[in-house]
């Protein structure tokens, strides 16, 4: 038995010899003829093409990103931001909202606990398609006025679309007016064309009104009382301009680069607050002989502070322009509506003088006052 196990393992043994020897490689052989060339390749492109198609050597973006970080919306906008975690604010209180409003086609952008606010990326579409597409903008539809959502229907059907109104074929200033539209404030919206009455709080009175977007009712005519049959309708816009002719305005930098004029600093003022009206020689080549604008809006400014006076007198706003919490008449509401409309344009009949100027004498009408 013993000499069968050994001649078995001898038998394995022979068997694991042959096999190996089976799987060796034998000698290599002489080397065959090369094979024919494979069709080359579509070149690659450099990892840079893409960022210095924006990013150069010259102080365009430079600029830019100077200008913007000595706007209000820069500085504004950092100091408001935390209203980003609330819906009804967001929208143009964060980048977060605006984008997320620009998406879903409202006026509503969400709440964002974590808000961001404006850059470069909020209206502009940034590291995109990496070429200069990408400083197109976000927005340029026709803007669905927020008025349009309140629950009375006073101002029903609103919407401002600048590229029909105003010479604007790129609609760039729908992009503007996306935020600085009036909000509207449900159903103590008043409809000066009935009587009746709203209680207004005092928790509700101090921010009740159109808020500070106004400059785009006021430039497209619309959003406030002119005291006819149909209290809303709209009034004439000014037609030949967008917000980016002047705004934006490089001749309004002419000059004036130290103080941040013009540009995406989006200035009309210089470093002492005086308006600077350089962009408007575009235009009017004879401003200073035919149109004295800074003594249009000192007049504007005084019909305004008679209306203040007006309100104040007869208890519906403070000395601030704050509304006062108590009952008031559909007709006294819309007074101080227009009054809030045309105080927080700030631009004292730039925007629209004629629209400005019905809103105030409208209010002063709705007063008994005028």
């Amino acid at each position: 038995m013993k000499k069968l196990k050994q001649f078995i393992w001898l038998v394995v043994m022979a068997l694991a010899v042959v096999f190996a020897s089976c799987t060796k490689e034998g000698p290599q052989g002489p080397p065959g003829s090369d094979g024919t060339n494979g069709t080359d390749g579509i070149n690659g492109v450099d990892g840079t093409a893409g960022c210095i198609t924006c990013h150069t050597n010259d102080s365009e973006l430079a600029i830019k990103s100077a200008q913007f970080a000595h706007s209000t919306h820069f500085i504004g906008g950092q100091e408001h931001v935390g209203y980003g975690g609330r819906s009804s604010c967001s929208m143009c209180h964060s980048h977060n909202g605006f984008l997320t409003a620009v998406t879903d086609g409202t006026n509503s952008g969400g709440e964002h606990p974590e808000a961001a606010s404006m850059s470069c990326y909020t209206c502009h579409q940034i590291h995109t398609s990496y070429t200069r597409d990408d400083y197109g903008l976000h927005y340029t539809d026709a803007v669905d006025f927020y008025l349009n959502e309140n629950d009375n229907g006073v101002f029903a059907g609103l919407e401002v679309d600048a590229t029909n109104q105003y010479s604007d074929p790129d609609g760039l200033s729908n992009t503007c007016i996306k935020c600085h539209q009036p909000r509207h404030r449900g159903t103590s919206q008043p409809d000066p064309s009935v009587e009746g009455s709203i209680e207004i709080s005092a928790g509700s009175a101090a921010h009740w009104g159109p808020h500070y977007g106004a400059q785009g009712a006021i430039f497209g005519g619309v959003g406030g009382y002119i005291g006819t049959d149909n209290p809303t309708a709209p009034s004439g816009t000014k037609g030949h301009h967008s917000c980016k002719s002047c705004h934006m305005s490089f001749n309004a930098l002419t000059g004036n680069y130290g103080e941040y004029v013009g540009g995406h600093s989006f200035k009309m003022t210089d470093a002492d607050g005086l308006p600077v009206f350089t962009a408007c020689d575009e235009c009017h080549t004879d401003r200073g002989a035919t149109i004295d604008l800074p003594g249009k809006m000192a007049a504007n400014k005084i019909l305004l502070d008679a209306l203040h006076a007006d309100l104040m007198a007869a208890g519906i706003a403070d000395a601030d322009g704050h509304l006062v919490g108590g009952t008031w008449t559909n007709q006294q509401l819309a007074a101080y509506w227009n009054f809030a409309l045309v105080k927080n344009d700030h631009s004292y009949g730039i925007h629209n003088e004629e629209y400005t100027q019905s809103l105030i004498n409208a209010a002063r009408t709705y007063l008994g006052t005028n």
